[in-house]
């Protein structure tokens, strides 16, 4: 490495504390591998602290700006540069061809207007696919009238930006695009439906779906929804590194309608992204279908909370690898299946790569004997998975149940559970519902694999949680047993994990507040 680049490697590790300090109000996380990796991520990181940053911050980004070659600062395997580009601050923005703006004009004194209604000021329609660099402005509203495609272009929205979706559509990104929707703790970005609020339910509109190259164990993966004959919906490829971009305090509400006969989209759908792509501070509310769903692919998934799901909450197929820390799933108790169900592939449960994530500080708030029962953790065909500091509550079915060739993965370490709390469950596994025809796991002794003294989990017959945890409205996530009783582990060593959340669950009782405040919601409809 040139002593240039060692130079600026340097001055944007710096720009990382810097942000992690809190001196750029329009950061909250830089994510440091890709600063290096992904000139387009840099030039936008770079803008955003230029305009919100301490004076100390303005002067490295010039600095870093005088040092930069625009150029990738480390390997990546298939170099893929998102096709980012800024606006050119000399000249005139253009309004976009697939935009229809719904706003008063004036023309030779009189007003005239172009699908103007006084009960939509600031909104624009999106009718067409987005194939060139566009920027979606914060306190706007765009309303999407059907899917549109992001193709060989990036699409970033800015905070406090209202997505609304109609019947029918969806946004979907795809495999050579990236979308950027970053939005902050006071003004997230949000997705949401197009009926009025009160007249709002479950698959009014289809979702969001990032489409990338990381690897897939599933041959031509096409994602659900797109007919195989539109390439649009492929993904999939041999860059674990692949990024499909940023989604950061960001609301995802209602969405996931029937594309045909039981198959509806989720509310947040991740085809084969990669370790680069960023999702944190993600809310997916009152989905139709799934809330969050990975098909293959390494993407980390970071202060997730999804609620009222009508399927399963957290689900992944085909090869997922990602990381997970801190993420509260609340089960509804009218609707839902499983709060996680994991797979690997149905088609060859032996597949790889094989779907094996990693998972600290989760918390699972069932609704007990409710209208609807659920299961905690569905594990089957074939995955592997790691389970640690979870809290898992309330489940009237079960809290985890393995199929397949669990036994097998449990030896070969491809699948643990410890230092976990089960408490207030029907049953902590399916072992007494397991027997003759109905024995779906070869005979593995669940219950004895739980209970392992080395695993440390706790067995509660009490709740661990409050009873509003349950509360669908105005919930409280809080565990209700004190840090001296949780079984808790340190996490990893790595620029993921926070070491510091040796407690049970995701949300530290230690603190007064909550990384949930201010930018959730949850209405009924």
């Amino acid at each position: 490495m040139s002593e240039n680049a060692s130079l600026l490697v340097e001055q944007l590790w710096q720009l990382k504390r810097l942000v992690d300090r809190g001196e750029c109000s329009d950061i909250q996380f830089v994510h440091l591998n890709n600063l290096l990796r992904e000139p387009n991520y840099r030039a936008d990181v770079l803008r955003r602290a230029e305009s919100s940053g301490s004076d100390k911050v303005r002067k490295l980004v010039k600095d870093i700006r005088d040092n930069d070659p625009g150029k990738a600062l480390m390997a990546n395997p298939d170099n893929r540069q998102a096709p980012f580009r800024e606006p050119d601050e000399e000249k005139p923005r253009k309004r976009r061809r697939h935009l229809t703006w719904i706003a008063p004009v004036l023309v030779a004194g009189a007003v005239a207007t172009v699908g103007f209604t006084a009960l939509e000021p600031q909104t624009i329609r999106i009718t067409d696919d987005i194939t060139t660099a566009t920027t979606w402005e914060g306190d706007k509203t765009y309303v999407l009238e059907d899917i549109i495609f992001v193709e060989n272009a990036s699409l970033t929205i800015e905070a406090g930006a209202t997505i609304k979706g109609e019947n029918g559509a969806a946004l979907i990104v795809t495999r050579d695009s990236q979308l950027f929707s970053r939005g902050r703790p006071d003004k997230p970005v949000v997705f949401t439906s197009a009926q009025d609020a009160g007249a709002r339910s479950r698959g009014d509109w289809g979702g969001v779906v990032l489409l990338g190259s990381a690897p897939v164990n599933q041959p031509s993966p096409q994602i659900e929804g797109i007919p195989d004959s539109d390439q649009r919906g492929s993904f999939g490829g041999t860059n674990a590194t692949d990024s499909c971009g940023v989604v950061e305090y960001t609301r995802i509400e209602f969405a996931g309608f029937e594309v045909y006969q039981n198959n509806e989209l989720n509310g947040l759908t991740l085809g084969g992204c990669g370790s680069n792509t960023i999702i944190r501070h993600v809310q997916v509310h009152r989905a139709l279908d799934d809330g969050i769903e990975m098909f293959g692919g390494t993407v980390d998934l970071q202060h997730i909370l999804v609620t009222g799901a009508a399927d399963d909450s957290i689900d992944w197929d085909w090869g997922w690898r990602g990381r997970v820390q801190f993420a509260v799933i609340q089960q509804h108790a009218d609707v839902g299946d499983n709060a996680f169900e994991g797979d690997n592939n149905g088609n060859q449960h032996e597949a790889t790569p094989r779907s094996e994530p990693v998972f600290y500080n989760v918390t699972l708030a069932g609704t007990g004997q409710s209208a609807k029962t659920h299961r905690g953790m569905v594990l089957r065909e074939g995955t592997g998975g790691h389970f640690h500091n979870m809290i898992i509550d309330s489940y009237a079915i079960e809290a985890v149940d393995t199929r397949d060739e669990a036994r097998a993965l449990v030896a070969s370490g491809k699948l643990t559970f410890s230092h976990n709390i089960l408490a207030s469950t029907g049953s902590i596994a399916g072992q007494q519902q397991e027997r003759g025809d109905s024995d779906d796991d070869f005979g593995f002794d669940e219950q004895a694999w739980l209970k392992a003294a080395e695993s440390e989990n706790l067995i509660r017959l009490e709740s661990a949680l409050h009873p509003a945890a349950r509360n669908p409205t105005s919930p409280d996530f809080r565990p209700r047993i004190p840090l001296s009783d949780m079984p808790a582990t340190t996490p990893p060593k790595s620029e993921f994990f926070d070491e510091s959340a040796t407690f049970s669950g995701a949300i530290n009782p230690r603190s007064p507040g909550d990384w949930l405040e201010g930018w959730t919601a949850y209405p009924e409809a």
